[in-house]
């Protein structure tokens, strides 16, 4: 699969970081577009497609203005139409609560699924002091998670306390947001010993109700630690019981066995639905040597 056909975006200053992070670990398997009024978030970006939400130059932003940032993505867009024209696969990386973000990211996904695109949007959910933001990122989730495909909530306070363990930044995404988009660009973008590809995708995010992504890694030698981090993911706010579909994709070194996949996919999904489909992939990288990953769509949810 061609990089321009899976793109990363990054929507205002906390998704434009995000984003940066994301596409330097698979920079040859996907390309990046930044949206932002800040041109700092643009410093350095050799690589992106730009799209500056500030067209007089004269530095004023979309701040708490969200239907600003909306006009001026959809007077935008025309700019960069051939990037979304090809892309097949959009991972939007967004923060809601500010203007751009919650302007900009509504109408980049419209945009994508009109032209045909499989969009997942990874939304970062203001701190609770924020009650301001708080009350701006509310009012936009529902028209957002009726837009696309998948829709990731992420608690920035959540998020900062992980990153606290790690000992990371929060608002680079404490390696999280970095390792799902890695997780989920490989699954569709790289073959494997079972390959899943974007069709797969398409017939598991169909089943009606909502649609989470997860990501979770650990020892080859302790499968059950891994099956619990993926269903209590810290960053994820629904539960996985009685989920109707399921792509889910194990990754590990060349020591990784028939048997440790048949036993994490069984483990992982036998909490679902008796009838849920659940589609399968593997692949094998030598990064991973020791160690496995697991990396699932999982829909159908309530």
């Amino acid at each position: 699969m061609e990089s321009s056909s899976l793109l990363i975006v990054g929507a205002g200053g906390l998704g434009c970081r995000w984003a940066r992070g994301a596409h330097s670990r698979i920079s040859a398997e996907s390309d990046l577009m930044l949206v932002d009024a800040d041109m700092d978030s643009f410093k350095g970006a050799s690589q992106a497609h730009c799209m500056h939400l500030d067209p007089t130059g004269m530095e004023k932003g979309t701040a708490a203005l969200p239907a600003l940032a909306a006009h001026r993505t959809i007077a935008a867009i025309p700019e960069i139409a051939d990037v979304l024209d090809s892309a097949e696969l959009v991972i939007i990386l967004t923060g809601l609560g500010g203007g751009t973000g919650t302007g900009s990211t509504l109408e980049l996904a419209r945009t994508a699924k009109r032209k045909g695109a499989i969009v997942v949007v990874v939304a970062g959910l203001p701190f609770a002091e924020q009650s301001f933001r708080s009350r701006m990122a509310s009012d936009a989730l529902p028209s957002l998670e009726e837009a696309v495909d998948v829709c990731i909530r992420v608690s920035l306070e959540r998020l900062a306390w992980q990153s606290r363990s790690r000992r990371m930044d929060w608002q680079q995404g404490s390696g999280w947001v970095e390792e799902l988009v890695e997780g989920l660009i490989s699954t569709i973008g790289k073959l494997g010993k079972i390959n899943l590809d974007l069709m797969d995708l398409k017939t598991v995010v169909k089943h009606k109700g909502r649609a989470t992504l997860i990501v979770a890694s650990g020892p080859l030698d302790n499968i059950s630690a891994i099956v619990d981090d993926a269903r209590k993911s810290p960053l994820i706010d629904i539960g996985l019981e009685g989920a109707r579909g399921c792509l889910i994709q194990v990754e590990g070194g060349p020591d990784m066995t028939l048997s440790h996949i048949s036993s994490i996919t069984e483990d992982f999904t036998s909490r679902f639905d008796e009838g849920c489909q659940v589609i399968l992939g593997a692949r094998v990288s030598d990064r991973l040597i020791g160690r496995l990953r697991v990396v699932a769509v999982v829909s159908g949810l309530e």
